[in-house]
């Protein structure tokens, strides 16, 4: 979820040793954070973190199970969401891909802004949390958890991934990170919206009732639990997010394996062995017309062009 820690914690995973942050969509802005198959193959052979607010979807599925991409998958309070978005339009940008606004809108007043916010913005945030909350192979985390414990939930991400690190590694990475102004994790501040109008949570009780289905949810049903303690001026409960979600099976990981090392041979290895095959051809003297007669090199060009040709087709295909 966008406003859930998401740059704190990709930034933190990115100053781990052998990790790098990369980006895999080719601009942001208003444009939904799609994964980009060209730019997540340059990166197969990488270990890497990428933060991508995307709902989950066939493409974004088939997309970690080919590469071997383990989603882990932020969440936070809906009313908290509400607040940190007013604020970010405000003092940062009004610009998001969840839904259309711009500087004038900023400038309303926090009862108009944060209505707007939670009849527009909101809708997608369910939209994300509903699309990935039973997703094999994800890892669900609490914006709320990540603010309290850090060092605890990047070493639990690093270990679900399959990539400990030392607790010495990941405690020189947070330091590193929260020494910069731009860690923005809102100074681990939970319930902030708690002191939200009455009709505005009344907006976020009404969205999650559209999900009737999942009302026994751990997340759907802490926002609603929270929702009520605002409206009647209690404290409200800590956000529980789902436990980590079942691994892939066997057969998807093999099938995840096997596809990139089929990448592999297509996109690198025939076109190399076509390459040499060409300039072996071009090299040998006495090939079908020898190089010594007046046509001798007319038979190496075109051995030498159709080689580099079918390179380039294998290795753009897509697979």
């Amino acid at each position: 979820m966008p406003k859930s820690g998401s740059t704190f914690l990709s930034d933190v995973i990115g100053q781990c040793p052998g990790f790098r942050r990369a980006i895999l969509t080719p601009s942001a802005g208003r444009r939904e954070q799609e994964i980009d198959e060209q730019l997540l193959r340059k990166l197969d052979r990488v270990s890497f973190v990428a933060q991508h607010h995307v709902r989950n979807s066939d493409w974004t599925a088939e997309m970690c199970r080919s590469h071997r991409v383990t989603p882990i998958v932020l969440v936070r309070s809906l009313q908290d969401v509400v607040v940190s978005l007013r604020d970010h339009m405000r003092r940062e940008s009004a610009v998001f891909p969840q839904f259309f606004a711009d500087a004038r809108h900023a400038a309303l007043d926090d009862a108009a802004l944060e209505q707007m916010i939670a009849r527009l913005a909101l809708p997608w945030y369910l939209n994300f949390y509903m699309s990935w909350r039973e997703t094999p192979g994800a890892m669900m985390v609490a914006y709320e958890d990540l603010a309290v414990a850090p060092a605890d939930v990047v070493r639990d991400i690093l270990s679900f991934a399959g990539a400990d690190a030392a607790d010495a590694e990941v405690a020189e990475a947070l330091a590193r990170v929260s020494a910069r102004d731009t860690s923005r994790l809102n100074v681990g501040i939970a319930c902030r919206g708690a002191d939200l109008r009455p009709e505005t949570i009344q907006t976020i009780l009404d969205l999650i009732d559209l999900y009737p289905e999942a009302a026994d949810d751990p997340y759907i049903r802490s926002v609603r639990e929270q929702a009520d303690a605002a409206l009647a001026g209690v404290s409200p409960p800590p956000l529980q997010a789902r436990q980590p979600m079942q691994a892939p099976k066997p057969e998807a990981l093999w099938r995840g394996l096997r596809k990139s090392e089929k990448r592999l041979l297509v996109h690198w290895v025939l076109p190399a062995a076509l390459m040499i095959l060409g300039l072996g051809y071009w090299i040998w003297p006495n090939d079908l017309i020898p190089d010594s007669s007046a046509y001798g090199y007319l038979d190496d060009a075109t051995v030498m062009l159709v080689s580099s040709f079918l390179a380039g087709v294998l290795r753009y295909k897509k697979i």
